[in-house]
């Protein structure tokens, strides 16, 4: 039943990007899609080998990370479940990766071999659209993200990690989303502290006036 309704998710994932896809062809791709179960804390990718897989986590999210010369992590990106993930560099030009990709939750993953891919797309112009229009998608994602990154100030970056993103806040470690934001534990620390007392201020302040209301 789990791999039933992964599987639809997976199917209307696709939908989304092309509603008028051929059904009959969305299905010989989908079927060229293979399964496993995953554990929290799982490599799907990793350092030393070759990524030749595009992966799709139905309930975790995931992380991408490298390690420099003094032995810390640094978050390359973090992405929500159900996003379409891969080592990119790797994917492209077939060198060995020097990253590793892994889950933060127990999940399905569903992935597809790059070989497989590609005789889709020749196959296929449905599928050949399709990978255009999820490229289209993560080039903007990618370009918005990095003009994020680049004119906000971390304030405004965790104030739509808190908008957008609020169950990284629940399941991410925060020196793993410091590493992606490029700044401290201690500065994040410090961000999320002042958010919570504007916030357990905003709240006292609606009540007093609630109960000059009833009064």
């Amino acid at each position: 039943m789990e791999k039933t309704k992964f599987k639809e998710k997976l199917r209307q994932k696709f939908l989304s990007y092309k509603p008028d896809f051929d059904l009959k062809v969305l299905e010989k791709g989908i079927d060229k899609f293979q399964l496993m179960e995953c554990k929290a804390g799982s490599l799907i990718a990793k350092k030393g080998e070759k990524c030749q897989k595009i992966f799709i986590a139905e309930k975790s999210i995931t992380r991408c990370y490298c390690v420099d010369e003094k032995g810390n992590e640094k978050s390359m990106w973090i992405e929500p479940e159900m996003s379409l993930l891969t080592e990119f560099y790797t994917f492209k030009t077939g060198e060995i990766s020097n990253v590793d990709i892994h889950l933060y939750e127990d999940s399905m993953v569903y992935f597809i071999e790059r070989e497989d891919l590609l005789n889709l797309y020749l196959a296929y112009h449905d599928w050949c659209i399709i990978g255009v229009l999820i490229l289209e998608e993560i080039l903007q994602y990618t370009m918005k993200l990095s003009h994020m990154l680049h004119f906000n100030d971390a304030t405004e970056n965790y104030k739509l990690i808190e908008s957008d993103y609020l169950r990284y806040l629940h399941v991410v470690p925060l020196k793993h989303i410091a590493s992606r934001l490029n700044i401290s534990p201690v500065h994040l620390s410090r961000i999320r502290a002042k958010q919570y007392d504007k916030t357990r201020c905003a709240f006292r302040n609606i009540g007093k006036k609630i109960v000059h209301l009833i009064k």
